[in-house]
């Protein structure tokens, strides 16, 4: 007589890659005749746009471009600037082929460090690190039932949030945003900072809508050549869709929004001056789909028949606990009073650093916003310096359960940096938070079962035993060991549990 098995599968996020390669930025800028003579270095950045990413075989690849942009004051004391491109390519070797899994490349500035080889030459020096994320969707099978040979299962539910789906998808935004009549021309861009913030998602037959906008703010020169600097914000709504067969109304949805591409360029109008700007950007939408059911595992099995032969492994089985999207603001007065500042001509942000933990049925985030100034100080001379922004947020979670995990996404919407009559300068942001709180529980669970080719059948050694139990033992265990079934000693002993918390005499039913 054979064993029937009854399976379910169960999805499962898979990260099958998650490693880093640095590319070095090393470049000798020369500035063109139209750019004044270098006084002084001010500051140097950094911002890299991957234009194309694919996996071929095993290997992943990501081609990009590294924007440096110099701001330095001339003998005069003037704020200048000078951008220039670094195209590069880099690949990351992979354990295998993965044809039909998503690459998601994301790229962050490390370090960089620049120095005037003379009033007209720089030297760059920097590092970029790029991230290849290989990632998808698989599926595990697990035995949920088996009957025959008169096998005894061990069952236990399990509620999990199984994955049923991954996609990815890019998109383009563009939009032309007019200064304002009382604000100075276009001079330089100096910074361009996008946050791509979801305002609404809706699940139809397969597809995903995903409804926001895009928050620019773009830092530029006067044409003044005064030392001023102003401050272009515009949002750029957008509706995308994203496709995959497994979506369904009942899913949950984790959408990160990455920024890949964002470039804000000058444009002249009518009368040929520049009070416009053309803003492009490319957005990458990762979206995985999740869908809560429970599943009944097995964690142990055994046959008063015939001998098994069965194989156990280890699985994490995972639940969202609580998902929120949420906003909160950060102040923070920021002592510059040693560098005398008559006006702050430049803040620019980085995305924020951030540390995630739990604790007394809360999420609880600490961070800090990287920032950097550009002072005009008391004698009218520009300084540069760096201070950081820190910051708490915490969420309640819903559960009490120890084992908790979280990536939540951040972005800042909005900022802005005054300076106070006490020599600080005043930060504020806005910062819009997603977040899928999961639990992870790991079972011992019966992932294979056979019955032998040559089944050896089970000695009977005698229809009645007397067992005399100690207390705190399961029946499971006492049925196990005497061949026989938890049903029929329940009967033969009038109980009503299968865990027994004293001392007792019990009469063991042999099969």
């Amino acid at each position: 007589m054979s064993i029937e098995l009854t399976t379910k599968e169960i999805g499962t996020q898979k990260i099958y890659n998650n490693s880093f390669s640095e590319q070095s930025v090393d470049c000798d800028i020369s500035l063109p005749d139209y750019c004044p003579d270098i006084m002084r270095i001010l500051k140097c950045t950094i911002q890299t746009d991957i234009t194309n990413s694919k996996i071929i075989g095993d290997r992943a690849t990501a081609d990009g471009n590294a924007k440096i942009t110099v701001i330095y004051s001339d003998e005069k004391n003037n704020i200048c600037s000078y951008r220039s491109d670094y195209p590069f390519s880099k690949y990351a070797e992979l354990t295998s082929a993965y044809d039909s899994a998503l690459l998601i490349c994301t790229a962050k500035t490390d370090y960089v460090n620049c120095r005037a080889v003379s009033k007209r030459r720089i030297d760059i020096h920097g590092v970029v690190s790029i991230k290849f994320k290989v990632c998808g969707t698989s599926c595990d099978t697990l035995i949920s039932s088996a009957s025959g040979n008169g096998i005894q299962l061990k069952r236990k539910g399990i509620d999990i949030s199984s994955s049923v789906a991954s996609a990815c998808k890019s998109f383009q935004l563009s939009s032309v945003e007019e200064v304002g009549s009382n604000m100075h021309g276009i001079g330089k861009v100096l910074d361009c900072y996008a946050a791509p913030i979801v305002s609404e998602t809706k699940i139809i037959k397969g597809k995903l809508l995903i409804k926001g906008e895009l928050a620019v703010k773009t830092l530029y020169s006067s044409d003044t050549q005064e030392n001023e600097t102003a401050v272009l914000g515009c949002s750029i709504p957008f509706n995308e869709i994203v496709e995959a067969a497994d979506f369904n109304d009942s899913c949950k949805t984790d959408i990160k929004l990455n920024v890949i591409q964002l470039s804000a360029e000058p444009k002249v109008d009518n009368d040929g001056e520049y009070r416009y700007m053309n803003i492009n950007a490319e957005i990458c939408a990762h979206v995985n789909a999740f869908e809560d059911s429970s599943v009944n595992t097995i964690t142990d099995a055994y046959s008063t028949q015939t001998e098994l032969d069965m194989t156990y492994g280890l699985y994490d089985f995972r639940k969202i606990e609580c998902e929120f999207s949420d906003s909160f603001s950060v102040r923070q007065s920021l002592d510059i009073a040693s560098l005398k500042p008559q006006k702050i001509y430049a803040s620019v942000i980085s995305a924020p650093e951030i540390k995630c933990g739990f604790s007394d049925n809360k999420m609880e985030i600490k961070g800090r916003i990287p920032l950097s100034l550009i002072i005009i100080d008391a004698d009218g001379s520009p300084v540069s310096c760096e201070r950081e922004a820190e910051f708490e947020y915490s969420h309640s979670t819903d559960t009490d359960k120890s084992n908790l995990e979280c990536a939540p996404n951040l972005v800042i919407s909005g900022f802005a940096c005054t300076l106070s009559g006490d020599g600080t300068a005043d930060f504020k942001a806005e910062i819009n938070i997603s977040a899928m709180v999961f639990s992870t529980s790991r079972e011992k669970v019966l992932s294979a079962l056979t019955v032998p080719d040559e089944m050896s059948k089970k000695e009977r050694k005698s229809s009645l035993t007397v067992y005399f139990c100690s207390g705190k033992e399961s029946l499971w265990d006492i049925a196990k060991h005497y061949n026989t079934t938890v049903e029929e000693i329940m009967s033969e002993n009038g109980l009503t549990a299968d865990y027994l918390e004293n001392k007792a005499m019990l009469m063991i039913p042999i099969k």
